[in-house]
């Protein structure tokens, strides 16, 4: 997908599991000097001259990017899904989720083009409708995650030029080798350590390579409105293991399964919050048959 050559692109959560690869890609298309990405604060990693550390609530740091960059283009990546993070520390959650993102339109949005990553988790999973959640189908979130992303939402949808792109659950390797659902299960694994994971907790997991992708061509065609971008398959949080488990060899013992109604502690547990992604596939012209994530082995028998 080309970019015209006189766009400059702002990616902020470059660190983030889906950001890195966002940015990535971005690199092999735009010269360095047309590209610019934010990570969090007192991070050094990835060590570049064209990102830079601080926090988007920083709204002088921000308009500094801005008036001395001078984007074109701005595609929001940061924010925090953790869950049990988020439900204990509501207000952190609030603050980086919320008002990260309005500093981020605030400082932005009047004229330049605003691309948005946002959450599956603006959904309950509650009654799901067969086929997944369309972008026609009204959030109703049940945690702190999924409502502050709500939140954020609404003040990216006051820009003049904007794209929400839902995410459902992103699956791949990120750059610092401790975000994502991959990345936690298999450190557990590598040290021994069990995990347990729900049955009854489904996704629309997919791979970060193919959000890349996506985004990309999103950001190329200037698309607006409200889309979702989940992968081909609805997998649960235990079929997640099961991948790690048998891609890494680790022994089977260690992975341990409940459902939702056995957890006695911990954030309020989703249901089936499985995205359909037709809107933007077909806009896109991807088909879901060659989709990446299938290419690369993310699939389940």
């Amino acid at each position: 997908m080309k970019i015209p050559d006189s766009w400059r692109v702002l990616v902020t959560g470059v660190t983030s599991i889906h950001g890195w690869p966002i940015f990535t890609q971005l690199s092999e298309l735009l010269p360095e000097a047309f590209l610019y990405g934010l990570r969090p604060p007192k991070s050094d990693v990835p060590d570049s001259d064209n990102i830079s550390s601080f926090c988007i609530t920083e709204r002088a740091e921000l308009e500094r990017i801005r008036d001395e960059f001078k984007p074109t283009h701005v595609i929001h990546c940061a924010g925090v899904c953790d869950l049990d993070v988020c439900e204990d520390r509501p207000e952190w959650a609030h603050a980086l989720n919320v008002q990260g993102t309005r500093t981020v339109a605030d400082v932005f949005g009047n004229d330049i083009p605003i691309l948005y990553l946002s959450t599956d988790l603006v959904f309950s999973g509650y009654n799901s409708p067969t086929g997944g959640y369309t972008e026609d189908d009204e959030p109703d979130p049940i945690n702190v995650v999924g409502k502050t992303f709500v939140e954020a939402e609404e003040h990216i949808q006051k820009c003049e030029d904007h794209c929400i792109v839902r995410l459902g659950l992103p699956l791949g390797d990120s750059i610092l080798g401790n975000k994502g659902a991959i990345d936690w299960i298999d450190g557990r694994f590598r040290r021994n350590l069990p995990v347990t994971l729900f049955y009854d907790e489904y996704r629309s997991c997919i791979d970060c390579e193919e959000i890349a992708e996506m985004t990309v061509a999103a950001l190329a065609l200037e698309l607006r409105g409200l889309f979702h971008l989940g992968g081909e398959k609805t997998w649960s949080l235990y079929d997640i293991g099961k991948y790690v488990l048998e891609r890494g060899g680790y022994s089977p013992g260690l992975l341990n399964g409940r459902m939702r109604h056995q957890e006695e502690n911990g954030p309020p547990r989703i249901g089936n919050v499985s995205l359909n992604s037709n809107r933007l596939r077909n806009l896109l012209n991807v088909s879901r048959k060659g989709a990446k994530s299938q290419r690369k082995g993310l699939k389940l028998n």
